[in-house]
């Protein structure tokens, strides 16, 4: 899989699940070595969701490298929460993953997270 290849499955990904509603993108960039996609979606219930995804291809393969997900009211303001792996909390479980609960000093640990795990749990929590 090329890196064009994963950051148009990823953006493919939003474009179909039923909790988005509309996908706006804000940024893209690729090459034969890497990617970079940030798009702002409008969610079911009014809700904002930017993603931004950093996509770096090796002798072992294209993965996604950097990302964050960052969940905002209908006023966009970061009420809900911002998923990423910038390696600023090494103490955590599960470094570099974590999750901003609302506010840049109020973390914590998180799984690898991506897209579709991202939006099956926001619309869990919309429901």
């Amino acid at each position: 899989m090329s890196a064009e290849a994963l950051l148009e499955s990823e953006h493919a990904v939003l474009l179909s699940h039923p909790v988005v509603r509309s996908v706006e993108v804000v940024r893209y960039s690729v090459n034969r070595l890497d990617g970079y996609l940030r798009v702002r979606c409008r969610l079911a219930n009014g809700d904002y969701l930017e993603v931004a995804l950093h996509v770096n291809a090796s002798k072992q393969g294209v993965a996604i490298d950097g990302y964050r997900y960052q969940w905002m009211d209908s006023d966009q303001k970061l009420l809900r929460r911002r998923w990423d792996n910038t390696p600023h909390f090494p103490g955590l479980p599960g470094f570099p993953h974590h999750c901003h609960l609302g506010g840049e000093d109020k973390v914590e640990p998180s799984l690898p997270m991506n897209l579709t795990l991202l939006l099956d749990h926001i619309a869990d929590l919309i429901a």
